[in-house]
């Protein structure tokens, strides 16, 4: 895993460096690799992907939030904390979707709190499955895999960047796929609820790559689905 750091105050993320590798070492995990930047054109210039972002809001040049706006496009999955002494930003962040918004000084425990959030949710997002097919296994992490579905005897499992006819069953899929962001809508489908554009009480509508697909929702399951997925979007705030 990779934390990156931008802030003009070095006294800023020199804290918030000691903080976050205080943190790994708390919970038992490796602690990740850690840079520091004192301008957001300087961090663009050296990050291709990171993990986690703390942002600045108020920097010489470019601002935090334009900075973590460049990184998302680089990263879809970042987590991006903004930090600053500016709460009047909040409305700015939230409209870029950054993860977390903390104030200086930084609250340890809050900081904790919040860093364990961003971790499970990379955790669970970077988990990878093996797609068996008659050509050979693809592996595609839970955030590539839209939906799985059956057709007959034939079971496709849609992902980003292409379909794949599984080898697999169906029951197989459901019961591979029991991470919280998946819902069998239909007897016939699964689904990820990080790609629904739409619920209407008999359809999903996906969204992902540029293009839409309409899945089944099964009328019994419309009321848990619907509760199923305003939990999935509170949980990734």
């Amino acid at each position: 895993m990779r934390v990156v750091f931008c802030d003009d105050n070095r006294q800023i993320t020199d804290e918030l460096t000691r903080l976050v590798a205080e943190f790994f070492r708390s919970i038992g995990a490796p602690e990740p690799e850690l840079a520091v930047y004192d301008s957001g054109e300087a961090m663009l210039a050296g990050e291709t992907r990171a993990d986690i972002a703390f942002l600045d809001v108020e920097m010489p040049g470019m601002s935090g939030i334009s900075a973590g706006d460049e990184l998302k496009k680089r990263n879809p999955y970042i987590k991006i904390f903004i930090v600053t002494s500016y709460p009047d930003y909040l409305d700015e962040a939230m409209r870029s979707q950054v993860f977390r918004f903390l104030t200086k000084p930084v609250d340890r425990d809050r900081l904790f709190r919040n860093l364990r959030d961003a971790v499970s949710q990379i955790s669970l997002a970077s988990r990878e499955f093996a797609i068996l097919t008659a050509d050979g296994v693809y592996t595609r992490r839970a955030e590539e895999i839209v939906c799985v579905e059956a057709a007959g005897r034939k079971v496709t499992v849609y992902t980003t960047d292409g379909a794949f006819t599984s080898s697999e069953t169906l029951d197989h899929w459901r019961s591979t796929l029991t991470l919280p962001c998946f819902f069998a809508t239909h007897r016939s489908y699964i689904v990820n609820m990080r790609y629904v554009y739409s619920i209407e009480h008999d359809s999903v509508q996906l969204n992902f790559a540029g293009t839409r697909k309409e899945v089944y929702l099964s009328r019994r399951r419309y009321s848990r689905f619907k509760d199923a997925y305003l939990m999935y979007l509170e949980s990734v705030k």
